[in-house]
């Protein structure tokens, strides 16, 4: 009973500090036109600080994530991850209730295209494979989605910009009739 009272306690500040560490990056990476300058506060921010405080950032939503999905086997996990991609052509790691993740199903739904859903907040091993997702790709939100292998980004966002942004541009029919999901 102690230790569940100490992880809940534990779980709770983390969930907190990180809600403070986001409200303090969004005051911190406002547009370079809204940011105090030099000569008007002595808050103003300089780029190397800005990257420093991303990356503090970003280290500690890591964390949070990791103590989040508590003890688990990281290869096993690691192992079942690369097999969805391996084995699917377009994969979609996603939570039930994400407004992004609904966007982007009704995006590939709207083409008929055949797709593989893994809704982490329903896998048993689904905090574990979030917290598996900051090795792999560099972040750990959802949608988190894959075509012919390749990461795309999640709705709006990642290294190709996205499924909408793919849809925008014309891109993502050629994408997934090049692996037989359409």
């Amino acid at each position: 009973m102690a230790s569940r009272f100490k992880f809940a306690s534990t779980t709770i500040f983390l969930v907190r500090f990180y809600c403070f560490l986001m409200c303090f990056q969004a005051e911190a990476f406002r547009s370079s036109d809204q940011l105090p300058t030099a000569s008007s506060s002595p808050r103003s921010f300089s780029s190397s600080t800005e990257l420093h405080l991303f990356g503090v950032l970003k280290d500690a939503k890591k964390a949070l994530v990791r103590k989040l999905a508590g003890e688990y086997d990281s290869e096993a996990v690691r192992a079942r991850i690369d097999n969805l991609i391996k084995t699917n052509d377009v994969l979609m790691l996603s939570f039930t209730t994400c407004p992004y993740c609904i966007k982007a199903k009704q995006v590939l739904d709207a083409k008929s295209a055949n797709y593989t859903v893994v809704e982490l907040n329903e896998d048993p091993a689904g905090t574990a494979i979030r917290a598996e997702l900051f090795d792999l790709v560099g972040r750990s939100s959802v949608p988190a989605i894959w075509i012919g292998g390749e990461f795309i980004g999640g709705c709006n966002d990642g290294p190709m910009g996205g499924i909408v942004q793919l849809q925008e541009q014309g891109k993502l029919d050629d994408m997934l009739k090049n692996v037989g999901a359409i």
